[in-house]
């Protein structure tokens, strides 16, 4: 589908652009630079377009936020704030999810510097061998593995330096459990 198809199909079913990348979480100057040629549609982009305009998918789709980053390394300010969205099948992702990039080499093995990971605030019980984020007592955040036996949160690197943090030592809060990853290819 070209963008000429794009904008006779909004044109016929009486649809916006700004209406069409709200409904396909992508930024409306995104999607007008592609409707314009000025930028390619990415495949993910061209199939939530398609899904709305042909309401083929059963399941709709829906905007997770991205709301800011987290350290996979040494433990590093928290900071939210909305930096993006990411559309997904609305059944797939559990209704308060929300999306971090991550920053550092840590869990380079698992996911790399830069990729996205969303997290399930509501599924925050650990489980040996399942990836959380954590948030220590001084506001600092990090992305890791749970381990038991003593409980700690474990790398998966490729970097020799980055080592097991033992919990029990500080305070911690668990964010929510990573239930999926992604990263640009």
């Amino acid at each position: 589908m070209d963008p000429e198809e794009i904008l006779q199909l909004l044109d016929a079913r009486g649809m916006s652009q700004s209406e069409l990348a709200r409904r396909i979480a992508l930024d409306q100057d995104k999607l007008n630079k592609a409707l314009r040629g000025k930028r390619k549609i990415s495949v993910r982009e061209m199939e939530a377009i398609k899904a709305v305009l042909f309401q083929e998918l059963a399941q709709p789709i829906r905007s997770i936020p991205v709301i800011g980053q987290i350290s996979a390394g040494n433990w590093r300010e928290a900071i939210q704030h909305p930096i993006d969205a990411v559309p997904m099948p609305d059944g797939s992702i559990p209704p308060r999810a929300f999306g971090l990039r991550v920053t550092g080499d840590s869990m380079d093995l698992l996911v790399d510097d830069g990729a996205l990971i969303i997290v399930d605030p509501d599924d925050r019980v650990l489980f040996n061998d399942r990836y959380y984020a954590v948030l220590n007592g001084d506001g600092e955040a990090t992305f890791k593995q749970f381990k038991t036996d003593p409980a700690r949160l474990a790398p998966c690197s490729s970097n020799p330096a980055h080592r097991e943090i033992v919990l029990g030592d500080e305070h911690y809060e668990v964010i929510g459990r990573i239930i999926w990853r992604a990263a640009r290819m």
